[in-house]
Parts: C-alpha cells; structure tokens; sequence
C-alpha cells in the first residue's frame, strides 16, 4: 500500500515541504510524519506541514513556537507580514484510534460498575475523553449516586482532567428480581461513534480556545478533521455558529433555527465565550482518482475583538461576518 503511486506523490509532496521547515524543527517533525498514516502525530504534522507552507508561499515570515508572556504554553505559529502578526494553532481530530480506546475503557469501567453493584450501568459520552481517562473519580462518583436510591438514575457526569473537559451521561437501572428484564442492555451502550461530528469540532476548538490568556492580537485556529469522522460544511457551520433545530409550522413550514450552543455564538454571564478568536480555517486533504488536493477555508468569527481582514488570504473561501461565503464556497 505504501508503494502505491498516488501515495509515493503525496508523501513526497509533503517531504518537500518539510524541507523548507527549519532545521531545529525537521527532526521532530520529520519523525511525526513517519509514523502511521491513521496515527494522531502523521495527522498533525500533515496540517502543521501545510500551514508551514502556505504561510511561506504567501510571503509570510513565521516563528514556530513562540514564546508567549502570559502563558507557558506555546502556540504552533506566530506569521507575521509588515505590520499583521497572528497567532496560530493547529489541531487536528478525529483519529479512529483514539475512538476505539475511549469505548473500550468506557465498556471496561461500566462492567466493572454493573458487576459491583448488581445493577446494569450504562455510560454514553457526550464529548471527547481526555487521553487519560479519570477512572477512579468517575467510578466513585457514580458509586455514590447509586447509593442514594434503588430506582432508575440518569445523571451527568461533567468535570476536567489534564486540562481537558470532558461530559459523560450516566444511567443505572434499578435492580430487578427478574433477571431477564435486562437482557441485551449488557455494560456500556457507548455513544462514542455517535456524537455529532459538530460536537467534536466544537470540544476540539475548546481544547485551544484558552491556553495563552490575554494574547492582544489576532488568533486563528486550524481544525483537520478526518479519519472515521469527516467534517463536511454542514458540520463546521452546527460547531461554530450552533446545533440546526427544526421548527414545523401548522401550515407545514418548515423554518430552521440554532442552539446557543456554537463555538462563536456561545455565552457566559452575558459575554461571548470566545470573542479571543478572530477565525477558524479548515484544511482538507482529498484523494481524488490518481492523485491528491490540498484546499482550506475560512470562517471569520462575526463576534471577534481582534477581527482579521480577509485581504490576508485573497483566493481562498472565507465565510465573513455578514455571514455569506467570498471566493467561492468549500467544496
């Protein structure tokens, strides 16, 4: 498989580019891109890789990461052109490994639980898990939920661990004299492969929302989304801008509305949520017949303090703050 023409020409592609990364960051990045083609580091540095590049051909200067005053972390990017610096992350989501391994330990934990307390537990993810999962905290707090009463319990479990939020809804059954009440509930009914693509863009827009404080200029993230889980338009626009609900009318009008649910669009205590980031691009990677595309897009975010100018990226499609698509829409 490895020698298959279209991927010889997309590995040396980004070979190619890899070679105009510095020489203080080729080694590691260069051992990233050589793991698997499913793994989370391949991923990554595929998009870090691009961002490198279209920044340079675009006549950027760009610092990988920069020291930052009001934080330890460090961001992947800083670009800078005359008098425009912005800040830049990538991230990239969605691998199916880390999938497999969030049921498998969820399953692992609601067995246990099932097991302890002779009563069928149920655990369905409502977000990504943190890598390390927080077993022990999960298991006695559901441990002593189940203590208060002998009746169906449905509860959820929100907290953060490693400096990543993470939600769980719990259900426990009753115990029942009749054991084959609870045929084919059985452990865990994970949830993890249907949590809306929206729902996990949006967790991965969280995860780097915060990290550096008070930044006093622009802040663009970037989001790679693929794998088990390709992210479609449809899904960008349910993560930033909020969950489509659908209203029918008694005449049979179908008219649509969004949860304060979006990355943009989100409050608290009166105030927008992430007003800190000016914009969120999206990169794509396709195979198309024999060969491959590299594409992204924009969205500017209409609530931004620190707004960038879509002039920056001239050619590229940018959905802008009156909310309509310039140069085109993302294929």
């Amino acid at each position: 498989m490895r020698d298959d023409p279209p991927l010889v020409a997309a590995r040396r592609e980004f070979l190619s580019w890899l070679a105009e990364v510095p020489e203080t960051h080729q080694t590691s990045w260069k051992q990233r891109l050589k793991s698997n083609l499913d793994d989370h580091p391949h991923l990554s540095v595929r998009l870090e890789l691009y961002l490198h590049h279209y920044f340079k051909s675009h006549n950027w200067d760009i610092e990988i990461e920069p020291e930052m005053p009001t934080s330890p972390n460090k961001p992947d990017f800083a670009v800078i052109r005359g008098a425009d610096r912005i800040l830049v992350e990538a991230k990239a989501v969605f691998d199916k490994q880390s999938t497999t391994q969030q049921t498998q330990r969820l399953r692992q934990l609601a067995d246990n639980l099932t097991s302890k307390l002779s009563r069928n537990v149920i655990i369905e993810p409502q977000s990504d898990l943190p890598p390390s999962l927080p077993a022990r905290r999960i298991r006695l707090q559901i441990e002593e939920r189940a203590k208060k009463a002998d009746e169906i319990l449905e509860f959820d479990l929100s907290n953060v661990h490693q400096n990543r939020p993470y939600s769980l809804k719990i259900i426990i059954l009753p115990r029942a004299s009749d054991s084959t009440e609870l045929e084919g509930v059985g452990g865990t009914i994970s949830g993890v492969q249907t949590l809306t693509t929206g729902k996990r863009v949006r967790d991965a827009l969280e995860q780097k929302a915060g990290k550096y404080g008070d930044m006093n200029m622009p802040f663009l993230i970037a989001i790679y989304g693929t794998g088990e889980f390709p992210v479609r338009t449809k899904d960008e626009l349910d993560a930033l801008f909020g969950d489509r609900i659908w209203n029918l009318t008694v005449s049979g009008q179908a008219t649509e509305r969004r949860k304060p649910n979006g990355f943009f669009a989100s409050m608290r205590e009166g105030k927008r949520r992430h007003e800190g980031v000016s914009a969120v691009l999206f990169y794509r990677f396709k195979w198309i017949n024999d060969t491959h595309v590299h594409s992204a897009h924009i969205y500017h975010n209409p609530f931004a303090l620190r707004a960038l100018s879509p002039d920056l990226f001239l050619g590229m499609p940018q959905m802008i703050s009156a909310l309509k698509w310039i140069n085109g829409e993302p294929d």
